[in-house]
């Protein structure tokens, strides 16, 4: 994805005026000219006239009574040959009932309608059909669910607010057939018409940029998301309008589920290949902050082939991520790489953020690629008087270049060919053109690339000062004069004031040599009193544009030379260090400089330093020391870092040079390594103290934001505040920031038993060094002994080389009770040798039961919840159980007391009672029903039967042994069910014998 920003360019578009002009291209409107077919039809001529105004009306009506006088319409409209596959027909419609805004939704069209009142199903309802003559290749009905929500039939909106049917069949036709009916619902002596204005296809090519039609769609919206929330798409048709102070709006409101919205734009044909897509848009700032943009994304395609899609956070730079951040609208521009005929922008849902979310498309278009200048048009510096050649290019067919006096609106100066020169008019003052790239004959335009003109005044003799010559000068010593101009000037030396006779570095003439440096101070030696007074003659340069004084208009320097042999020497004595260069260029820069004089120089002389073209005096005290004030600035900024000391006594002047040494800006740490869980910035970098300025180059202008976060591999150029390039070079600094992956866990939601007193420590992560907080971001490190408390969520952050993770892991704690085991059974009067059943909760694991006087016969095992006992002990008979649960917390230990008596005296002979333990109610009518031999002997008897659980299922009073296994008893079955197969217990309580009998049955069916 390419974000285009050549040179300046602002992207916050005040006024942009995008008129969707007529397109000069070869772009033709083909429309269907025949009414094939027509029923019910006023006008049906204005449906194949060309006229995109005049209509014709379908009729339908509900007749007058119930099947009688009933009738729809239908109008077949007919191209003069066949379209190929995939062509698209579109048909402008409308609806007597408003149908149309609702079908424009798509997907949501269902829901649109609800809100709205116009049913889908029920009242007008219409159909559009695309035909090989009779032959039905493509069909959609209004009142169907989402029937328009595909690319193959669409209804869409212009710029108008107009709607069509963007009809697309994947086989050959050459007719759209419309009919128009009354749905079941509408009244009886009723009627609707449906207007049919025109159905065309357009061929050729048509470069120009706006989209001609809309439409949108969602997905995970809900009826409340788009009544009340805020959800849907208002204003579609802003988008496309060319209007830059209106827009359409895209909304999910305040959602917390997963859902998306997308408004798509048509054109009528193919794109350019090599143009830009331009989207102009905004949103708000705090849902930029937390992360909307990756959730917005753009695709243009060409039909059913998906040309391009990327996420719009990758087409933005730091320039245009900060314009949107500040609530202003901003233009991004992405190359598709091919020509598409749609385009999409789509809104996923950022979940619980409780703000809403919207994002306004106030414009899209397409243009070509905005101009590149020529290298020969950036950093325009020209001489006043004088024309310069603007060159730009912008690739494409048919392209054109204009050219502006203005970031918007303004004055069209001038249209030329991509790469043909704009040639300015006579400038003598500053100035800034601006390009935009067209297609030839389009009103739209890429945006404007600023070119700044930077107009430079002719040098002149007056521009000019010269320091060195104000006294005779010494024969001994060199002559050193020293050019300066408040201009930013270089200097030419001449020996005649035509400039015919250049003086040039190194030269020797008539035994003088000259030198010249790098800040144009010419310095002669070998000069005698012989032929003094010698003239010189400087002229300039202008060292942007490259302007020279006219001829002869040159400053004359005249020298005087004695001749003696006089000479001093000149040390310095003061040192800059770095805080006082600091403090030089912040504030205070009055320094003084130091130093002594040996040689042929007297106290009281005049001691005169030249720095950078200004002279600065003194008086050489006895011991001929000296302290000059001069401007600290001005020092620190000359070029060679020499300064020129004139002492002026007796009859001549003496020269020396003085070399001025300047601190080194150092750090200690080059490479500095951070943690990304420090949300590091520029203000953490360790530059040894303040008075810092950083950048992102190591000599451009641009400072960067101290509270800009570092980027791991990034390099940061760091300067001293106010201290200019020439005096100290920046320093870079490399960023390594480890960022420490998140924590895992097998488990996010992990169970712990109270009775183990579970601490922080106990919660499981996969890895060895973490960190425990009571908050995803933020918050309070928790102490690993910290009792964890039921319910709550902690969160775990992940250290490596002494850095946590960014991202923390959500581990949320369950504290379980321990659990009561119980036991379900036979507890009193259990008979000696006989065999129980004992249970108790199901679904646990590690079962362990214990049973004193009793054998266990059944069960019993750690992964069963029931034992079956056969009691063989009178006394001190029990059973035990303990389990744990799912999270491994081990129950309370249950006892149950057994009382076990001999039941062997009731059932003997003596009293004729035999139990008979097993019966099978299957209706055979071979032992159906449970049998107690001599039960009718008693007068009286109940009788009552348990489950292996002790939940009773059946009671009677005087048993006639005629119980066939079906419950009397509301319970774990129903009053009246039939007891499936299973063991059973019973008790038989005889009053006349003061007995009560108890034992099990076995129940087969």
């Amino acid at each position: 994805m390419e974000l285009i920003l050549p040179q300046k360019i602002k992207f916050i578009f005040v006024a942009i005026v995008l008129i969707f002009a007529t397109n000069l291209k070869a772009q033709t409107k083909t429309y269907a000219t025949v009414v094939a077919n027509q029923s019910r039809v006023d006008n049906a001529t204005n449906a194949v006239d060309g006229d995109l105004l005049t209509k014709a009306d379908i009729n339908a009506g509900s007749g007058i009574l119930a099947g009688i006088g009933a009738y729809s319409g239908h109008l077949d409209l007919e191209y003069t040959a066949n379209l190929p596959a995939n062509t698209t027909s579109f048909t402008k419609i409308e609806t007597e009932d408003d149908l149309l805004p609702s079908l424009l939704g798509g997907t949501l069209g269902g829901l649109l309608s609800d809100i709205t009142g116009i049913l889908l199903l029920g009242n007008q309802e219409f159909t559009v059909m695309a035909q090989n003559d009779a032959v039905t290749v493509l069909e959609k009905q209004s009142s169907a669910v989402n029937g328009f929500s595909t690319d193959d039939v669409r209804v869409v909106t212009d710029k108008n607010n107009d709607y069509f049917l963007a009809v697309t069949p994947e086989q050959e036709y050459n007719r759209i057939r419309i009919e128009n009916r009354m749905g079941s619902l509408i009244g009886l002596g009723n009627t609707r018409e449906l207007g049919v204005y025109e159905t065309y296809y357009t061929t050729g090519t048509g470069a120009c940029g706006l989209p001609n039609y809309t439409s949108f769609s969602g997905n995970g919206i809900s009826l409340d998301l788009l009544g009340l929330g805020g959800a849907g798409v208002k204003d579609p048709h802003f988008a496309i309008d060319g209007d830059p102070t209106t827009y359409s709006e895209l909304g999910l409101g305040i959602i917390g589920v997963a859902a998306n919205i997308q408004q798509t734009v048509y054109y009528d044909t193919d794109s350019d290949p090599n143009d830009n897509i331009y989207i102009l848009l905004e949103a708000d700032p705090s849902l930029i902050n937390v992360g909307l943009l990756n959730n917005v994304s753009v695709s243009a395609r060409n039909g059913a082939e998906n040309v391009f899609s990327g996420d719009l956070s990758s087409l933005l730079n730091v320039d245009l991520l900060g314009i949107l951040q500040n609530g202003d609208n901003a233009i991004v521009a992405f190359n598709p790489g091919g020509a598409v005929d749609r385009v999409t922008v789509n809104l996923e849902s950022l979940l619980n953020v409780a703000v809403g979310q919207q994002l306004r498309i106030y414009d899209i278009f397409r243009a070509p690629e905005q101009p590149e200048l020529a290298a020969s048009s950036t950093d325009v510096n020209i001489c006043s008087g004088s024309t310069v050649d603007l060159v730009a290019e912008s690739n494409g067919t048919a392209i054109e270049l204009r050219w502006y006096d203005a970031e918007t609106g303004g004055n069209l100066l001038a249209t030329v060919n991509s790469g043909d020169p704009y040639t300015t008019p006579v400038l003598n003052a500053d100035q800034t053109y601006y390009v935009a790239a067209a297609h030839i004959g389009c009103t739209e335009e890429s945006p404007r690339v600023e070119v700044p003109v930077t107009v430079a005044a002719i040098p002149t003799a007056t521009d000019i000062t010269v320091v060195g010559n104000d006294n005779p000068i010494c024969s001994q010593n060199n002559v050193v004069l020293v050019p300066s101009s408040s201009n930013n000037l270089t200097f030419n030396w001449f020996l005649d004031a035509n400039e015919t006779m250049p003086i040039t570095d190194g030269m020797v003439l008539d035994g003088a040599t000259y030198n010249i440096d790098a800040n144009g101070v010419l310095t002669v030696s070998g000069l005698t009193e012989v032929n003094s007074p010698y003239t010189f003659y400087v002229g300039a340069t202008d060292t942007a544009a490259g302007c020279t004084n006219a001829p002869g208009d040159v400053k004359a320097v005249p020298v005087t030379i004695i001749d003696s042999t006089d000479a001093v020497s000149v040390t310095l004595d003061s040192v800059i260090n770095l805080p006082s260069l600091i403090s030089i260029f912040q504030g205070n820069p009055a320094t003084n400089v130091t130093g002594s004089v040996t040689g042929d120089a007297s106290p009281g002389d005049e001691i005169t330093l030249a720095v950078n073209g200004e002279t600065y005096t003194g008086i050489l005290d006895a011991n001929l020391d000296f302290s000059v004030a001069v401007d600290g600035i001005n020092l620190l900024s000359d070029i060679d870092n020499i300064l020129e000391a004139f002492i002026s006594g007796g009859l001549c002047t003496s020269t020396d040079d003085i070399t001025v040494v300047i601190p080194d800006f150092i750090l200690d740490n080059l490479n500095q390594v951070f943690c990304a869980s420090d949300d590091v910035t520029l203000l953490d970098l360790d530059v040894n103290g303040n008075n810092v300025l950083f950048f992102d180059s190591l000599l451009g202008s641009a400072e960067l934001d101290v509270n800009a976060p570092l980027v791991d591999g990034g390099t940061y150029y760091v300067g001293l505040l106010n201290v200019p390039l020439s005096v100290l070079p920046r320093i870079a600094v490399t960023v390594t920031i480890l960022n420490t992956p998140a924590p895992t866990t097998i488990n996010e939601t992990q169970t712990f038993c109270i009775a183990n007193n579970p601490v922080v420590a106990d919660i499981q992560v996969n890895e060895s060094s973490v960190i425990f907080y009571d908050s995803a971001t933020d918050g309070t490190m928790l102490d690993p002994s910290t009792a964890l408390v039921d319910g709550t969520t902690y969160y775990v952050a992940n250290t490596e080389n002494g850095c946590e993770s960014t991202t923390r892991l959500a581990v949320t704690v369950l504290v379980e009770d321990q659990e009561v085991a119980t036991i379900t059974g036979i507890f009193e009067d259990a008979c000696i040798e006989d065999s129980y059943m004992y249970t108790t909760e199901s679904g646990k694991q590690n079962y362990v039961w214990t049973v004193t006087g009793g054998t266990i016969t059944e069960g019993g095992t750690s992964a069963d919840s029931f034992i079956t006992v056969t009691w063989d002990d009178l006394e001190n008979t029990s059973v035990v159980v303990s389990y744990d649960n799912a999270a491994g917390c081990t129950s309370t230990e249950n006892t149950l007391e057994v009382a076990v008596i001999s039941c062997g005296e009731v059932l003997g002979e003596e009293f004729c009672l035999f139990v008979y333990n097993e019966f099978t109610p299957n209706n055979d009518g071979y032992n159906d029903f449970f049998e107690v031999k001599c039960i009718e002997d008693y007068s009286s008897n109940t009788l009552k039967i348990f489950n292996r659980n002790g939940n009773r299922v059946f009671e009677t009073v005087n048993y006639k042994n005629d119980w066939n296994g079906v419950a009397n008893v509301n319970g774990v079955l129903s009053k009246g069910s039939h007891l499936p197969s299973g063991t059973y217990y019973y008790t038989l309580a005889i009053p006349e014998l003061n007995r009560t009998l108890k034992g099990w049955i076995q129940l087969a069916r």
